[in-house]
């Protein structure tokens, strides 16, 4: 009988404002004042939550609308699927996120970010 292969730990990311580092925690618009995209006309955005997905490059495009980075975070506290997703388990929610590592967009990255969200 074959032993079953583990199962990676689900990565999940937070694209948001630059300059954060490792250790740090990601928190809600409420509680930093940060831009939302609540302010943008998104009125199912919870400003009192910290959004996260599980795709990279969903992360990317909140990261290059921002001019901020890409973190590798921990959510903290209970996940809830975000309502405005329409593809299930890519975007959650929860009180707060800790960063385990910062990716940084090159100028080139950001720009074929930028493309490919006008395409």
């Amino acid at each position: 009988m074959k032993k079953p292969k583990p199962v990676a730990p689900t990565r999940y990311y937070h694209g948001g404002r630059g300059g954060m580092r490792k250790g740090q925690f990601v928190l809600p618009p409420d509680v930093t004042g940060a831009k939302s995209t609540a302010k943008f006309g998104n009125y199912m955005c919870d400003t009192s939550q910290v959004y996260v997905t599980t795709e990279f490059t969903d992360a990317a495009m909140y990261a290059v609308g921002v001019g901020g980075d890409i973190y590798e975070v921990e959510p903290i506290g209970e996940l809830q699927e975000d309502p405005d997703c329409n593809r299930p388990g890519i975007s959650f929610s929860c009180t707060k996120a800790k960063i385990l590592k910062r990716h940084r967009l090159t100028s080139n990255e950001r720009v074929a970010v930028l493309n490919a969200l006008t395409d």
